[in-house]
């Protein structure tokens, strides 16, 4: 074969393979297609949203502090209360029994006493006089009128009297400290009989009564639930995605499951210092500008929280942004292929739109995922 055919050959065989990888990778390789969306600019009311219930910030349970049983009670519930108000009454029984124990006992320690400080006065008695006789014989003796043996008998006599003094004073106080513990007793006993005599702390409304007449409550178990019906608010809880611009005092619209073409005016009262590490949401309070009534704590409600309003920027939606090795971003649709462009967004609102702060402008074409993987440089059909 000479030179020019080989050559021929040659330039045969490169003019196939440019055709067949035209073939291949502009016709034969497949080409994924996906849905695209323009950034555009607009204006963005940035909301925060969330569900929760109708809770009562101001709730006291009355509860007796010891196991008894319910002996009156006068009121139900939904009841407005005065403060002061008795609600209920519970057996003291058992407790005017100790009380009466206590007064005895300390009744007998009383005349005990009595009997022990006039036999105490006696004994100082005694001990004076054997005090002053050892005294007078001790003079006595170096005279020579006194033998040795009687100055040793007034020695012994004074210091058994001193001993006796001395016992019948530590009787005396041990009596003293018995009454003081019975009187204890006494005291503790009627501040537990005043304790079962349940009032209302201040003016507010019965939420539950959760005993009747004759049963038996546990220590601290609750007789009546009372909150005061100008504390209630609304509990929501926030994505942690939308909770960073929330402050205090922000207003709010709050809907009712009972009303919910009627919407309530309100503003955040309280904002939880911390998040739930499985939801990732953030308690938030919200109370209303105006007291409504009625109002049922437990009740399923909603708010939408006014965050700020944002005039002609460039918008997404959110279901177009993508994660791609730790980066937060966009897929661009680019002469056919796919091409991961990181993107910098200022907020996302409760309507799902992120705000644009650069990586992308609104002549740019960006894929929508729609959970599929993508992958750099992927064929793509829009």
């Amino acid at each position: 074969m000479n030179r020019a055919s080989v050559m021929k050959n040659t330039l045969i065989l490169v003019v196939v393979m440019a055709i067949g990888s035209f073939f291949y990778f502009k016709v034969y390789l497949p080409k994924i297609t996906f849905a695209s969306i323009s950034p555009i600019f607009q204006d963005v009311n940035e909301t925060a949203f969330g569900v929760g219930t109708i809770e009562a910030k101001e709730m006291i349970v009355l509860a007796p502090k010891t196991t008894t049983k319910v002996l009156s009670l006068f009121a139900d519930q939904g009841e407005i209360v005065v403060k002061g108000k008795i609600l209920a009454v519970m057996d003291p029984s058992d407790l005017l029994a100790s009380k009466e124990e206590a007064l005895m006992a300390m009744k007998k320690s009383q005349m005990s006493l009595l009997s022990q400080q006039s036999l105490l006065k006696d004994l100082e008695a005694k001990y004076h006089l054997a005090h002053t006789t050892l005294t007078r014989y001790q003079h006595l003796i170096s005279e020579g009128f006194v033998a040795q043996a009687e100055l040793d008998t007034a020695f012994s006599v004074e210091q058994s009297a001193k001993a006796q003094v001395e016992n019948a004073t530590w009787q005396v106080n041990l009596m003293q400290a018995d009454i003081a513990r019975n009187e204890a007793l006494v005291k503790s006993n009627n501040a537990k009989i005043e304790d079962l005599t349940l009032k209302a702390p201040e003016n507010m409304v019965v939420l539950s009564r959760d005993a009747e007449v004759g049963s038996t409550v546990l220590s601290g178990s609750p007789v009546f639930r009372l909150i005061n019906p100008n504390s209630i608010w609304v509990k929501i809880y926030i994505n942690e995605r939308q909770s960073g611009t929330l402050h205090v005092g922000a207003s709010a619209s709050i809907t009712l499951r009972s009303h919910p073409s009627t919407p309530y005016h309100g503003h955040i009262a309280r904002i939880g210092l911390e998040s739930d590490r499985t939801t990732e949401e953030r308690e938030v309070n919200i109370a209303f500008d105006q007291p409504q009534h009625p109002l049922y704590v437990g009740e399923r409600a909603e708010a939408t929280i006014a965050l700020a309003h944002h005039t002609h920027v460039l918008t997404l939606p959110l279901l177009a942004l993508a994660t791609h090795k730790g980066e937060k971003g966009v897929w661009l649709g680019n002469e056919g292929h796919a091409h991961f462009k990181p993107l910098s967004f200022q907020s996302i609102s409760a309507d799902g739109l992120i705000i644009i702060k650069n990586g992308v402008t609104e002549k740019d074409t960006i894929l929508l995922p729609a959970g599929r993987d993508i992958t750099e440089g992927m064929r793509i059909k829009l």
